[in-house]
């Protein structure tokens, strides 16, 4: 089976430790550091995602798109 190509669009807490399960999974994990957090950088890093710069970068690169944010804030991402 190919490797599958993996963004993770918010690497917060929860993304970034479904990127590294992903990452351990011998996936490569990308995400879009444009206009993100030094916080959400580091975070990034930790995990060893892929930064593909911008978000059009890391959707063409990809094979899936995860989108993982708390649910209070689920329904305002989706819109």
């Amino acid at each position: 089976m190919d490797e599958v190509t993996v963004v993770v669009l918010h690497p917060g807490e929860m993304g970034a430790a479904v990127g590294a399960c992903a990452r351990a999974r011998a996936a490569r994990v990308w995400w879009a550091s444009e206009a993100r957090s030094a916080a959400t950088r580091e975070r990034a890093r930790a995990a060893g995602l892929t930064d593909a710069g911008t978000l059009r970068a890391a959707l063409e690169a990809s094979d899936v798109a995860l989108s993982i944010c708390p649910p209070q804030a689920a329904v305002d991402l989706a819109r």
